[in-house]
């Protein structure tokens, strides 16, 4: 941490309690952007410029975010172009391959006309039955079959020499027609941005193909539809029989893989990074070493396990594997390529691996039989993991759900467990705040009872009509504790007493009388109560066996002693169940622990505007700005990444170089509801801190550096939390100087300023009962 920062930050603990027990100082000295230095002849000199004033970005950006989502509604269309009737036949008299097939526009911009489309590709990929797999012998690529291309009113035929003069109806197989048309560029990973991909296909012979996966699980996280790279469809005419036909045409059975690398990087990050920073090329040895077959199985599991920041447990099968869980956990897949596909099979010895997934050595010593297997894993499952050959079976190993989230059966533990808030009062006159909490269990589930739930209660104080807290009750307050958060009978808090802990019933009284003055002068009107349930599996590994259930909440109204009912009580920004679990799965469990799921209201509690981001440099607490730059793939600790270090640099470059998951960052409704992604209200929304820029990062002699902690407005905060990441990814110091500038002209960007103070500056533009200091 910077002495800079260090110091803001100690000065405005030492102010918050003068600023909250009403005394109007902002306890500045002079130096700190409000007040300016003596004049000459020993008047007080004022920074007129130097003040928070209200935000302009809404004169101009109002509908920004409406403008981020149509720029990326543009891309991805379903279904505008479409291949229809393809047809294969075989000319025996001059030998070639023929295709012929409608391609149909319902868009005027979009062509219909195969020789101008800006991408086509027509494959056959031979499928054998006996086996149910894709691939041919000898092994070779898919047979292209696009050739000299004819198109006349919506039809168009491609004819091509047979290289062997042989019908493909002869053989089992699909004709795969796909491509795109208007494309704007590529995402890093080969990741196309077109606006109108399609694909069409024909059987020959007899395919009877059933993936052992689901494209619809794909769509949790990625396009809907599906588009594998941003432009293949997974799914042909959203018929789901046809799931992944079109991967085929390229991810053949038996086919050579073409990137070990995803190996080499959790086996042995310094031969990676010397491949990905140094500019070696993979070896003889390493290509034996880490030979595999471009099965769709092969190349998903290991790019999501081992390459790309996928935001949840690769034990959780599920995802993409619903319905079909006895299939892949079969007997018969219990084999080293399957292991390998997930798994190291060593562990490294010369670098950490920043993946999670155990190595096969370790696992293996887990249960002491090290000794026992081959690093080759030639073991037979029929004499050994298999039903009645002593070992445990692959089902046992892995039941196919995250056992954080899941029982062993795929049941949520969130929807067996339910905590609510059930009535609230408060004391005019002692400033004490009552509120009952439960929690219920259907079914019952055995070792794990509404009795063991250790909760954590937190008390949030909304600033004024905002949705932010003006006082955080994760903070610390002068006292040395947290303002308003208790983990409910294990702990002594001066503010909070226990009444009643018994059954799973909860009574918790909460002493607010520190806030009175801000209570009475109206800028404290609304408490958030919350509750954080914890709840231990024995099942689970110690340090890491906090099951997943739902963290409630519930506004109170103060003055009225209303306690809202949950559904008014998040303003409907973000989509939790069909937003963030649609790649998490279940909020928390990846990040931190499982019992903070289900809502954004309780992630805000923590994730205050009044405090800088203590992971992310140049960032604000704020989840809007905090969530904004994680998932723009700001990297989080930058002053702990040695970059004169090959493998650190590797990592970090993988990680700053990932895509959002949607194949596009302006499509905020994955996870936002739609309309609420524009500027923030600003009586809505708090004035906010950012933290300083990590100074003499090691081994990196950046062009960032030496930027302040400064305090900014909400759009700043928010909207910088994407565009604020893309600066600080490429270190372009020059964009985010120009960034800063604009929103300090057309907002405020304040450096060494007191945070509360400038909010108190803002909200006075329309709220009663706001008293300035001085200037």
């Amino acid at each position: 941490m910077s002495k800079r920062l260090l110091i803001l930050m100690c000065s405005i603990f030492l102010v918050v309690p003068l600023l909250f027990m009403g005394c109007g100082s902002d306890g500045s000295d002079g130096k700190d952007g409000i007040n300016g230095t003596n004049g000459t002849n020993g008047t007080n000199g004022k920074d007129l410029t130097a003040v928070a004033r209200p935000e302009s970005c809404a004169v101009c950006h109002g509908t920004a975010g409406d403008q981020h989502q149509a720029t990326y509604d543009v891309l991805y269309q379903d279904n505008i172009i479409r291949v229809e009737n393809v047809v294969y036949s075989f000319n025996a008299a001059d030998n070639t391959d023929v295709v012929t097939f409608n391609m149909i526009s319902k868009d005027p911009d979009a062509d219909s006309d195969c020789t101008k489309v800006q991408n086509l590709n027509i494959y056959f990929t031979q499928y054998n039955q006996d086996n149910n797999t894709f691939g041919f012998d000898p092994v070779v690529n898919s047979r292209s079959l696009k050739g000299t291309l004819a198109s006349v009113s919506g039809g168009c035929t491609s004819t091509k020499a047979s290289p062997d003069n042989v019908s493909l109806l002869t053989k089992n197989g699909l004709v795969i027609v796909y491509g795109f048309d208007e494309s704007s560029g590529r995402l890093f990973n080969r990741v196309q941005q077109a606006q109108f991909p399609y694909a069409g296909f024909v059987k020959t012979g007899v395919v009877d193909y059933v993936s052992a996966a689901n494209v619809s699980g794909c769509e949790k996280c990625h396009i809907v539809p599906f588009l594998k790279h941003g432009n293949i469809y997974g799914q042909i005419n959203h018929v789901a029989a046809t799931d992944f036909y079109t991967c085929k045409a390229c991810h053949l059975d038996n086919r050579p893989g073409e990137d070990i690398i995803w190996q080499i990087l959790v086996n042995d990050p310094v031969a990676a990074a010397a491949i990905e920073v140094g500019g070696a090329t993979e070896t003889p040895a390493q290509e034996a070493q880490y030979a595999y077959k471009t099965r769709l199985m092969n190349d998903t599991h290991m790019s999501h396990a081992m390459e790309f920041a996928y935001p949840q447990s690769m034990r959780n099968c599920n995802t993409c594997h619903a319905g079909k869980l006895n299939v892949i956990l079969a007997d018969k897949e219990f084999v080293a390529e399957t292991c390998k596909s997930c798994h190291p099979v060593t562990t490294p010895t010369n670098a950490e691996s920043e993946k999670p997934q155990p190595s096969m050595q370790e696992l293996w010593k887990r249960v002491g039989v090290d000794g026992f297997h081959s690093m080759t894993m030639t073991c037979n499952i029929s004499n050994c993991h298999a039903a009645g050959g002593g070992a445990k079976t692959f089902g046992e190993l892995h039941t196919g759900y995250d056992p954080e989230i899941y029982t062993s059966t795929g049941t949520r533990y969130s929807s067996v467990f339910t905590v609510t808030i059930d009535n609230a009062s408060f004391n005019d006159n002692t400033k004490i705040l009552t509120f009952g909490f439960s929690a219920t269990e259907s079914p019952d589930l055995p070792g794990l009872a509404v009795t063991d739930i250790k909760p954590t209660v937190l008390v949030g104080l909304y600033g004024w009509d905002s949705k932010d807290y003006i006082v955080g009750p994760h903070l610390n307050h002068p006292d040395g504790r947290r303002n308003l958060e208790y983990k409910v009978v294990e702990e002594t808090h001066p503010r909070f007493t226990t009444v009643l802990a018994a059954d799973g019933k909860w009574v918790v009284t909460a002493d607010l009388s520190t806030w009175t003055d801000n209570i009475a002068n109206g800028s404290v009107k609304r408490a958030e109560i919350a509750v954080m349930p914890t709840l231990r599996s024995a099942a689970l590994p110690a340090g890491d066996n906090v099951i997943a259930l739902n963290a409630p909440s519930r506004t109170f109204v103060l003055a009225t002693k209303v306690l809202q009912s949950p559904a008014l009580d998040t303003a409907g920004i973000v989509k939790v169940t069909a937003g963030c679990n649609n790649c998490h799965d279940a909020l928390g469990t990846s990040f931190h622990s499982g019992d903070r799921g289900g809502n954004i209201v309780v992630c805000r509690l923590c994730h205050t505007t009044v405090s800088g981001a203590s992971h992310l440099e140049m960032q604000s607490r704020s989840i809007d700005s905090y969530a904004h730059a994680l998932h723009s793939f700001q990297k989080m600790d930058i002053q702990n990444v040695h970059f004169d270090n090959d493998v650190q640099q590797m990592y970090y470059n993988l990680h700053i170089e990932s895509n959002f998951p949607t194949f596009g960052l302006n499509n905020c409704e994955a996870c936002h509801n739609k309309g609420k992604y524009n500027a923030p209200d600003q009586s809505k929304s708090l004035s906010g801190l950012h933290s300083a820029s990590r100074d003499n990062v090691i081994g990196w002699n950046r062009k960032i550096d030496s930027v302040p902690s400064y305090v900014t407005g909400p759009g700043s905060r928010a909207c910088g939390g994407c565009h604020r990441a893309e600066f600080i990814k490429e270190d372009d110091a020059v964009g985010l100087a120009s960034f800063n500038s604009h929103t300090r002209t057309n907002g405020y960007l304040l450096e060494g300023a007191n945070v509360f103070t400038e909010i108190n500056r803002i909200m006075y533009n329309w709220e009663d009962g706001i008293v300035l200091p001085s200037p």
